[in-house]
C-alpha cells in the first residue's frame, strides 16, 4: 500500500509531516512522491495567507483529475486549512475525510485502520493534549537535523492572522518530557536540533520558560547545536542570548518583525516598537558578533503610507537582516485587518516587496563579507554532484567540492567566494 503527503506550509507543518511518513514507514507502508501512483493522499494543509489558500484548492482540484482515474484513491485533507475552512471542504467529492489539527497525529492509526478494516473515519479518542505533541521524526536514519516541538497554538490576537482560528489556544509540551526528548534525538546521532513550535517564546510548562529549557539542554552531552525557530520580539528573553557564547545555542535569529513602523505595529495589535526590535538586534550583536538575523514582514498593511513603509526600510536596515521573507499583505476572513479602511493596491505592494527584497539583497552580501577568507562552522547534510551543502550555525548555506568532508559531522571550511546570485550562500573550501 502506497501512501503520500503532500505538505504546504511551515516548518512546523513539515515536521509533523516527516512524523506522519515516519509512523507509516515503519507500520510497514511505502511512502512515495508520486502523487499519481498513491492509494491514499494526505494533504498537509496550510491557511496563512490567500495565497496559501489559492495554492491549496489549486492542488485540491488538481487530485480530483487524478482520483477520477483512479477511483479507489483515498484523499485525506488535514492542517489549519482543514480546520478553518472544513465546511468548504465538504463541497468537494474527491476528499474522503478532514482531519482536524487536534488529531492530526493519528492518521498514521486512521489509515491502518482503513486498510486493515476497510473503515475511513476519524479518530474514536476522546481529544488529550498530547496528542499535540505526539510526533517524532527520530527514525529518520541519515539526517543531520531534527525538529522538536515544544508548543502549539497561539494566545495573541494579531489583527492580520488566521493562526490562532486553525491551531487553538497556547499549549506547551511538559518541560520533563521536552528534555527526555532532546536528549534521545542527540543519542540517536542528530547534530541540529530545531525547537519549533507556533511561538516557541511562549512555552510556559508550570513556570518554566524557554530560557529555562535552553539553559538546561546546553548541559547535554555531545557535539550538538540548538537552533531556535522563529521568535517573538516582545516575548524573547535577553538572557537566552547567553547560550550563543559556547555555540551550543545557534548564533541566529529567526525574528517575527512583521513591520518596522510603530504605527503599523500598533495597527497589527503587537507590543513591541521599532526601538525595542533594533535594541534586540545590537544585544544580540554584542554576545556574538556574527549571529545572522532573518525575519519575516509583511508589506502594504490596511493603513501603510509611504511614511511608514520608509520606517520599515530604516528598521530593517538598522537590524541588518541576513535574510527575510517578504509578504504581501492578504486579507484574512474574520480578522480585524481584512475589513480595515484604507486597504493598500496590490501594485504598491507588489513595489514595496520588491524594495524590501532588494534592499535584503544589499544587507546580505554585506553580512557575508564578514565571513570572506575566514572560517566558518558547518555541517555538510547532502551531496548534489560534486558540490557538499549545509548550513552554518549562524544559518548561511555553505556549498563546497571537498567531498572529504563528513556527513552529519561539524567541519571548518574557508569562505573564498561570497556567491553574490544567492543571498544566503558562500562558497568554501
Amino acid at each position: 500500500m502506497k501512501v503520500a503527503i503532500v505538505t504546504h506550509g511551515c516548518k512546523l507543518n513539515q515536521y509533523e509531516s516527516f512524523s506522519m511518513m515516519g509512523k507509516l514507514s515503519q507500520k510497514g507502508y511505502f511512502v512515495t512522491e508520486d502523487i499519481k501512483e498513491a492509494d491514499i493522499v494526505v494533504f498537509n494543509s496550510c491557511t496563512v495567507t490567500d495565497n496559501a489558500d489559492k495554492k491549496a484548492f489549486r492542488f485540491i482540484r488538481s487530485l480530483e483529475k487524478i482520483k477520477k482515474l483512479k477511483n479507489d484513491m483515498i484523499f485525506i485533507i488535514t492542517g489549519c486549512l482543514a480546520q478553518t475552512d472544513a465546511d468548504k471542504l465538504r463541497k468537494f467529492d474527491s476528499i474522503d475525510l478532514i482531519v482536524d489539527n487536534r488529531f492530526k497525529s493519528k492518521i498514521p492509526e486512521i489509515v491502518d485502520e482503513y486498510v486493515k478494516l476497510g473503515v475511513l473515519k476519524g479518530s474514536d479518542a476522546t481529544y488529550n493534549i498530547s496528542y499535540r505533541f505526539d510526533f517524532d521524526i527520530s527514525n529518520f536514519e541519515g539526517r543531520t537535523r531534527s525538529f522538536l516541538k515544544i508548543q502549539d497554538g497561539c494566545n495573541r490576537s494579531c489583527s492580520f492572522c488566521k493562526v490562532p482560528f486553525a491551531r487553538g489556544k497556547s499549549v506547551s509540551l511538559e518541560f520533563d518530557e521536552v528534555i527526555k526528548r532532546f536528549k534521545a534525538l542527540i543519542e540517536r546521532g542528530y547534530k541540529e536540533i530545531v525547537i519549533t513550535g507556533v511561538n516557541i517564546t511562549n512555552y510556559n510548562s508550570n513556570g518554566l520558560k524557554l530560557k529555562d529549557l535552553i539553559k538546561e539542554m546546553v548541559k547535554v552531552n555531545g557535539e550538538f547545536r540548538i537552533r531556535l525557530s522563529s521568535i517573538m520580539p516582545d516575548e524573547f528573553d535577553y538572557g537566552i542570548l547567553e547560550f550563543m557564547k559556547d555555540g551550543k545555542l545557534a548564533p541566529h535569529l529567526h525574528i517575527s518583525i512583521q513591520s518596522g513602523s510603530d504605527y503599523i505595529i500598533k495597527l497589527m495589535r503587537r507590543s513591541y516598537t521599532s526601538s525595542s526590535l533594533i535594541k534586540l538586534s545590537d544585544k544580540a550583536r554584542k554576545v556574538r558578533d556574527d549571529v545572522g538575523l532573518s525575519g519575516d514582514v509583511i508589506v502594504g498593511f490596511p493603513g501603510e503610507m509611504d511614511e511608514h513603509f520608509e520606517e520599515t526600510i530604516r528598521t530593517v536596515a538598522e537590524m541588518g537582516f541576513f535574510r527575510l521573507h517578504v509578504f504581501p499583505f492578504s486579507p484574512r476572513k474574520g480578522t480585524a485587518a481584512s475589513v480595515m479602511p484604507n486597504q493598500v493596491p496590490d501594485d504598491v505592494k507588489k513595489e514595496r516587496e520588491k524594495i524590501l527584497l532588494s534592499l535584503t539583497k544589499e544587507l546580505s552580501l554585506n553580512f557575508k563579507k564578514k565571513f570572506l577568507n575566514n572560517y566558518i562552522r558547518f555541517i555538510p547534510e547532502r551531496i548534489r554532484g560534486s558540490k557538499v551543502i549545509g548550513y552554518s550555525d549562524n544559518y548561511l548555506k555553505v556549498i563546497s567540492n571537498n567531498t572529504n568532508l563528513k556527513h552529519n559531522h561539524f567541519e571548518y571550511v574557508k569562505v573564498i567566494d561570497l556567491n553574490p546570485n544567492d543571498m544566503t550562500s558562500v562558497i568554501a573550501v
